[in-house]
């Protein structure tokens, strides 16, 4: 390589300030160490897997590169950091753990707001066919995509082939529901270690332990740490765009006769007429009032507060 050519790649894992990015050279595919330009630290911005980025020969024999540009983001999560995410693999077991279907909703009104193509997988299915079958139902009738996968029938690299293409996809959910375990499946190798479900508190040990994409046809696939909760609030959700985490509500409510409608008190809602004749799942509409309450309640109250 000339000393003055610079290559365009992708972040593919950092660790302690230096990044590895996946570049085409010469009409074939390398992997290069990067540390990131200074002016980043200055203007406040931090590289991260998944971002596009443009490179050039540092003159250090042990960074060989540096990275010099970082593309506009098109999506982004905080936790963990990852850039330019297009499918979000919301992995969650039917039993053993019992989905929390609290934090699910939770992530797919996320991805929702993130430009990020939600994938809901269930895994364990075997375990209580009749619960897996009426999950698929309610996830399916709101307009998901939804997978199974068990021990004897595991989702295969064609099942996943075409959703991901050639962007970037990552494995998000609770720890102990086989995330890293498909992962790995999928992959020919393990990326991670994987755990068992802890017997007290009936949650998976957290076992992921870095970000790393890892290259999957024309795409990438990525682990990321199980977790049990999730603050809307944290993650900067206003109480009005609720409703886009709910499709299948947002459907009904547009015939709403009233304009500022909440759905959640008010009488003659189109929306509560169709909970109780079972158009809408009481159970997604449940979570739908407490996300909305949650964050107005936090909003008025920030408001009081400053008042004072």
């Amino acid at each position: 390589m000339s000393g003055d050519s610079s290559f365009r790649g992708v972040i593919t894992k950092g660790v302690g300030g230096v990044y590895t990015v996946r570049f085409e050279s010469s009409g074939r595919m390398d992997y290069a160490l990067c540390a990131a330009r200074g002016t980043f630290r200055l203007k406040g911005i931090k590289p991260a897997i998944g971002d596009a980025v443009t490179i050039v020969p540092s003159g250090d024999p042990d960074v060989e590169y540096v990275i010099t540009d970082i593309d506009d983001r098109k999506s982004f999560i905080a936790r963990p950091p990852v850039a330019n995410l297009s499918v979000m693999l919301l992995t969650f077991s039917v039993s053993d753990p019992a989905p929390d279907l609290t934090l699910l909703d939770k992530m797919l009104l996320i991805c929702s707001l993130s430009n990020i193509r939600p994938v809901i997988i269930f895994t364990k299915s075997d375990l209580n066919t009749d619960d897996s079958e009426r999950l698929c139902s309610v996830y399916t009738k709101a307009g998901y995509e939804v997978l199974v996968s068990s021990p004897q029938k595991s989702l295969t690299k064609n099942d996943l082939k075409d959703i991901i293409g050639d962007g970037i996809a990552a494995f998000a959910g609770p720890s102990g529901v086989g995330k890293s375990t498909l992962c790995n499946s999928l992959l020919g190798f393990d990326v991670m270690r994987t755990g068992e479900v802890s017997a007290k508190i009936r949650r998976g040990r957290h076992t992921t332990r870095h970000v790393e994409l890892h290259e999957f046809f024309d795409g990438f696939i990525c682990d990321t740490p199980g977790f049990t909760s999730l603050s809307l609030e944290d993650q900067g959700v206003d109480y009005r765009d609720v409703l886009y985490g709910f499709p299948e509500i947002t459907k009904i409510a547009t015939g709403c006769r009233f304009d500022d409608c909440s759905h959640r008190k008010e009488d003659g809602c189109v929306v509560r007429n169709a909970l109780s004749d079972g158009t809408i799942d009481p159970g997604r509409y449940e979570r739908y009032s407490s996300f909305y309450t949650e964050l107005y309640d936090n909003r008025n109250n920030y408001k009081h507060r400053r008042k004072q």
